[in-house]
């Protein structure tokens, strides 16, 4: 049996990572590549296998590096059955037609751009090839279908699909619904196999999700290093840095923004300025969710409270919205997005959360150059992006050509991410013990992976390999 590594090898985006026997054809994950142009262009090669040959899709979570192609594959031929959990599920259905949306409205600007510029370097060319480079990767309807093969199952449960194949989805802790998966593979010989696949592991002592479960024996691992070479602050001081941003820029009559993932990250923070609110800590600052992604996985994870850790339900047995205080307001309309240009003292929680585009660039351009503003980046930020550079120190931007100062107070709060650090990632490969053959590093900057890889390697005495993007691994 071969494993190939389609995406997230030696880079955060694109997961996608393919297994091949003599009996079935399947893939985990399937989702976009994100950061710079030239990485994002890696979204218009060919697969490096037949879609249409697939006979099923596994999907970890519903971030969109981790399902953002799926649409893809089923408008490429694709089949199959497509396997999550049931929050999984409804979460990917809102990030991909956001996907889709977003895609169309951005080609529809550049036809019309290019019909007014019939001069310019950015012409279509007359074999179309430029059509071609622009062209939504996929439609709201390639979504739908891609939806319709959808079958989920709980954690715990183990699904044979009698063709050599079982396989069991535990809890990941990164998102609602997310996963890790086991995975038992029998070939013609009846030798057996099991693989695990980390999914993003999120950091125990989460707020809503609960820990990631461990796993205690396997025969390969493929693992995630996204913060394979860092430690995260403590959570609770990282709220309590929160807490004096927000009373500091309260005080200073400033804006806050914070560039929020909509899933996961935005229910986070609200939750934690909820019981700055209920318990008399923060009074009389607007907050503002600018973000109909987020809104609307805000109401998925409303329908599913049985996903959540014990903090979370106890809020909810007392009749306590977790999502929801005096003081919070939704925006509903680019109207209503445009009118908080005229609002100071403020919280603005929008998308996207690495600056890449989405609402949050407009609130960047009218507020970054003020040094009363400050701004808050609670998750991890790919190379090639604004946030990155924002974060990484650069005193000037541009946004939509224009060139702006950075005088605005900036935050980085590791605290607040999905993903375990170095601490969290070792102690859960500890939990196999010596059982496994041979570890997969994957999902991390290249240099953050080589190194996370040379550090287990080490502790744990086993082959750890990290590899290269497309590159193939003969599971023995």
């Amino acid at each position: 049996m071969k494993i190939k590594f389609c995406g997230a090898a030696r880079t955060v985006t694109g997961s996608c990572y393919y297994l091949e026997s003599d009996r079935f054809k399947v893939v985990v994950d399937a989702g976009a590549f994100q950061g710079s142009y030239d990485t994002e262009k890696l979204n218009r090669e060919p697969f490096p296998f037949d879609p249409s040959s697939l006979d099923a899709i596994f999907l970890t979570h519903a971030h969109f590096d981790h399902c953002g192609r799926i649409p893809m594959l089923v408008k490429l031929g694709f089949k199959g059955r497509i396997f999550s959990t049931q929050p999984t599920r409804d979460l990917a259905r809102i990030v991909l037609l956001d996907a889709a949306r977003l895609q169309k409205e951005d080609y529809d600007r550049w036809l019309a751009r290019a019909k007014d510029e019939k001069d310019s370097g950015e012409n279509p060319s007359e074999d179309g090839s430029l059509y071609a480079k622009r062209e939504p990767l996929y439609s709201e309807e390639d979504v739908e279908a891609a939806i319709s093969l959808f079958e989920v199952y709980p954690y715990g449960t183990s699904v044979n699909l009698h063709n050599g194949l079982e396989f069991r989805f535990r809890d990941a802790g990164h998102i609602l619904g997310s996963s890790m998966i086991e995975m038992w593979t029998t070939t013609d010989s009846g030798r057996e196999r099991k693989i695990v696949f980390s999914g993003d592991l999120g950091q125990p002592g989460a707020r809503i999700v609960k820990d990631p479960d461990l796993v205690r024996e396997a025969d390969y691992v493929i693992c995630e290093s996204t913060y394979g070479n860092r430690l995260h602050k403590n959570k609770d001081e990282t709220v309590l840095e929160l807490l004096s941003i927000l009373k500091t820029a309260q005080e200073q009559g400033g804006n806050v923004l914070i560039p929020s993932f909509a899933i996961e990250r935005t229910q986070e923070i609200l939750y934690e300025i909820n019981l700055f609110v209920e318990n008399n800590l923060l009074n009389e600052m607007p907050v503002y969710l600018d973000s109909p992604m987020a809104s609307k996985a805000t109401t998925v994870f409303r329908q599913y409270p049985t996903f959540y850790d014990e903090d979370a339900r106890r809020l909810l047995d007392k009749g306590d919205d977790p999502f929801n205080f005096k003081g919070f307001n939704i925006t509903t309309s680019a109207e209503d997005s445009k009118r908080l240009i005229t609002k100071n003292g403020i919280v603005i929680i929008a998308g996207s959360g690495m600056c890449t585009g989405g609402r949050i660039i407009h609130h960047i351009k009218n507020n970054i150059s003020k040094s009363s503003t400050h701004m808050v980046f609670v998750g991890y930020q790919v190379e090639g992006t604004l946030g990155r550079k924002i974060v990484d120190g650069d005193k000037r931007i541009k946004i939509f050509g224009e060139g702006l100062d950075v005088n605005a107070q900036i935050h980085t709060l590791g605290g607040f991410s999905a993903h375990g650090d170095q601490r969290d990632l070792r102690y859960w490969l500890r939990s196999f013990g010596h059982s496994p053959k041979e570890i997969f590093i994957t999902h991390g900057d290249e240099e953050t992976s080589i190194g996370f890889a040379s550090n287990i390697e080490q502790e744990l005495k086993i082959q750890t390999q990290v590899p290269k993007l497309n590159e193939e691994f003969e599971l023995k």
